[in-house]
């Protein structure tokens, strides 16, 4: 069992979380609710649309695959002016040289009579990123820098 699913750190410039999981899949979802939480308060955001997401990369690593991930998680909430607050990661699976991650993700519209956006993420950057197995009481831990 996860004890925590992510953690803010501090950086100078910047923000960054680090977050945790027993599974590869687990600790990609809480990288992305760590991410947007940053951005808003995740309790405020209703789970009333979804949206299937699939990345996939050659010659890619863990740390590639999750940049990609939070990448288009940040399209998907600009583009569709919507908040994001549940992440289910069905798979990540790796096949000969390349990974694939489906995903189910759930939010809704911006409503600004509701939400407050607090920071704006630009970017996740590969800037003190890293991706570890066995941590202490979980499995996975990563850390990744978001340029704000």
């Amino acid at each position: 069992m996860v004890i925590k699913k992510y953690t803010y750190i501090d950086h100078l410039s910047d923000v960054g979380i680090e977050f945790y999981g027993n599974t590869l899949e687990e600790l990609f979802e809480n990288a992305a609710a760590g991410m947007f939480s940053i951005m808003y308060d995740l309790k405020t955001v209703k789970p009333l649309l979804k949206k299937e997401v699939r990345i996939s990369g050659k010659d890619i690593n863990y740390e590639d695959l999750l940049i990609l991930w939070l990448e288009r998680l940040l399209y998907l909430h600009e583009v569709n002016t919507i908040l994001f607050s549940d992440f289910k990661v069905k798979k990540i699976e790796k096949k000969e040289n390349a990974f694939i991650l489906e995903a189910e993700i759930y939010g809704e519209k911006i409503d600004l009579s509701r939400h407050e956006i607090e920071v704006a993420i630009k970017a996740p950057t590969y800037h003190d990123l890293e991706i570890k197995e066995n941590g202490e009481g979980y499995r996975w831990r990563g850390r990744v820098i978001f340029d704000v």
